[in-house]
């Protein structure tokens, strides 16, 4: 699907100044942060778009995490969020309340003078944020899992293909300081299990709740804006802030969650980040009834709680995704190993004191120097120009993976995929999920 008749750059640009001045309800003044005269690669300026959680509530949100990562490498000039609370407690946080302080994301985007943009939203603002961004000159550190359907992944990596900018997905698996996840990768690549035969993969389960109750929404909170894309619902507090992953209209649950890390690794390991499975089948619990695959109540978590989910993938390898323990479990023909954050074990990890890896092997994973981080190799993007080490490519390929796990349990019947066309297999009732309507306004213009 083509990207031609998307927002352009030109109407990005056309915000007005007024608008700009009307969302800057408090911070420093949009004309005294701008710049003139600056070199973004010396001194590169970037946007937080999505700000997180108050310190009331649960914890701190992602955005205020990758915010103190990128300072490090570059001046924070705005941030931007739609609870105005949350974004002026992220400012503090991030700079000592010194950026500017917005609450519509596409004021942003109209700055000549912000040249990158992280985002940290609720899920379903994820695509259409990242290409409006890209379209608009910006690069892009997205937050995972970047999608809520399979659609939304293709446009982001065309876009990424389109627009040249550079595009970084938050899987910081893939960096790990102690490369854990990557020496992993190397001992299925180097045959230390031989023949791969099963990989399972654990994620915790997810949340229950509800039913909850409707309120009016908070004076700090522009609940329109918060939902954007998504179908239209009565305020509920649950369904905002850390608990919006519990809903499919803003999330997909665990699977996408700790799942866009898990399956990220797994296919890395088996050398399937441009294809995917052919089936996928499984079971899971959900608290709320469905009917043809949409949740029959509004007032209810409706992810599932626990699942097992069966993948399958070329060379009759079988990857289970279950609400196990979490981490990944690699088994062979020779043997089998453990990896989480915590710990990499097994006998083909501790076979390594007397056959170590190649000296080179961590070149070989990366096709280069492993990078010192996730967020230090964006900006080195930035500059050089080059892939970095978590694009949207491949993970449009691995989140997939987890889309189709949501779905077979939705649908509550086995799926047949076509990694190469991306549709499913003479199923038109599964094919009306890949992509959703937006609600009317927020479309992702095509």
């Amino acid at each position: 699907m083509g990207l031609d008749h998307l927002l352009t750059r030109r109407d990005v640009l056309g915000a007005t100044a007024g608008a700009l001045a009307a969302a800057c309800t408090y911070g420093l003044r949009a004309e005294e942060k701008s710049v003139s005269k600056r070199s973004a690669l010396e001194q590169p300026r970037i946007a937080l778009l999505g700000a997180g959680w108050r310190p009331d509530i649960k914890r701190n949100g992602r955005g205020i995490a990758i915010g103190l990562q990128a300072v490090k490498f570059a001046e924070m000039g705005v941030v931007c969020d739609v609870d105005s609370i949350a974004r002026d407690y992220a400012c503090q946080k991030i700079c000592n309340g010194k950026s500017l302080l917005v609450e519509d994301y596409r004021d942003v985007l109209s700055r000549d003078d912000i040249d990158a943009v992280l985002i940290a939203t609720p899920d379903h603002w994820h695509a259409k944020m990242s290409i409006e961004a890209m379209l608009a000159g910006k690069d892009v550190y997205c937050e995972k899992p970047a999608t809520v359907t399979i659609n939304e992944g293709r446009l982001m990596a065309d876009a990424v293909n389109k627009t040249g900018r550079i595009l970084q997905v938050g899987t910081q698996q893939r960096t790990e300081s102690d490369h854990r996840f990557a020496t992993a990768i190397a001992l299925v690549q180097e045959g230390r299990i031989g023949k791969l035969q099963r990989i399972e993969i654990g994620v915790d389960p997810g949340n229950i709740g509800g039913p909850f109750t409707t309120s009016p929404p908070p004076p700090q909170l522009n609940w329109n804006l918060w939902q954007g894309p998504a179908a239209e619902h009565e305020y509920i507090t649950e369904r905002t802030h850390w608990t919006f992953r519990w809903w499919y209209e803003y999330a997909g649950g665990k699977l996408t969650d700790w799942g866009a890390h898990h399956v990220d690794i797994a296919q890395w390991a088996i050398g399937q980040l441009d294809s995917g499975p052919s089936r996928v089948r499984g079971q899971g619990v959900f608290h709320v009834p469905y009917e043809n695959g949409y949740p029959t109540r509004t007032d209810t978590f409706n992810t599932p709680s626990t699942f097992d989910v069966q993948c399958q993938f070329p060379d009759d390898i079988t990857m289970v995704i279950n609400s196990g323990e979490n981490g990944i479990l690699f088994e062979g023909t020779e043997g089998r190993f453990f990896v989480n954050r915590g710990k990499l074990t097994g006998l083909p990890v501790e076979r390594l004191k007397k056959d170590p890896l190649p000296k080179d092997y961590l070149e070989r994973i990366y096709d280069g120097p492993p990078p010192a981080s996730h967020m230090s190799n964006f900006f080195d993007c930035i500059k050089t120009r080059k892939q970095p080490v978590s694009d949207m490519a491949s993970h449009q390929r691995t989140i997939t993976t987890c889309h189709l796990a949501n779905l077979t349990l939705r649908l509550g019947r086995e799926l047949q995929w076509n990694p190469e066309t991306e549709t499913f297999i003479n199923d038109s009732e599964a094919d009306q999920f890949i992509s959703r309507k937006a609600r009317p306004g927020f479309e992702i213009q095509m």
